[in-house]
């Protein structure tokens, strides 16, 4: 029973190099993580983020099960979501500029419009992509109804793709 209990207790298994350097690189990114969470900029990223990552499942899912899945497409997809995810920060620098230059004060103006407007497209994307992917089932028939056009296209570039590599 001692043995087990020197085992518990012991701190030779948490004294390594690995973990102090993660306690290193955690005492200065949890101040700056603490500081950016209090900020709707960082809230609203956020949810654009997660709206992206969720666009990526499902559309790769609908890629697999329609056959389309492309690595020159998604490579194009990574360049293309790395652009959109920068973005945002532009939409904030333009805030700045127009306070800094302008005399403008109105914060986050440009940022919450552009981050809202690419997180609603993601979301249309999302959902169209989830439906294609088989999930439809799970999404409201008034959603399916206001993102139909957004399947539609989906499904005629999928189609497009499939006859381009002779797969029908």
């Amino acid at each position: 029973m001692q043995r087990y209990l020197k085992a518990i207790v012991s701190l030779d298994s948490l004294i390594k190099p690995s973990n102090g350097k993660a306690a290193t690189i955690g005492a200065f990114i949890a101040p700056l993580a603490e500081r950016l969470s209090g900020s709707g900029h960082f809230w609203a990223y956020a949810l654009f983020f997660s709206i992206v990552v969720a666009d990526w499942i499902s559309g790769t899912e609908a890629a697999r099960k329609t056959g389309t899945y492309k690595s020159e497409y998604g490579h194009s997809g990574v360049l293309r979501t790395i652009l959109m995810l920068w973005i945002p920060f532009i939409g904030w620098l333009l805030d700045k500029v127009s306070a800094e230059v302008f005399g403008i004060h109105e914060p986050g103006i440009a940022y919450y419009g552009i981050t809202f407007a690419l997180a609603f497209h993601s979301w249309v994307s999302m959902t169209a992509n989830s439906y294609r992917a088989g999930w439809g089932r799970w999404i409201p028939k008034k959603v399916l109804n206001f993102v139909a056009s957004e399947i539609k296209a989906k499904a005629e570039r999928a189609f497009s793709m499939q006859n381009v590599t002779g797969k029908n």
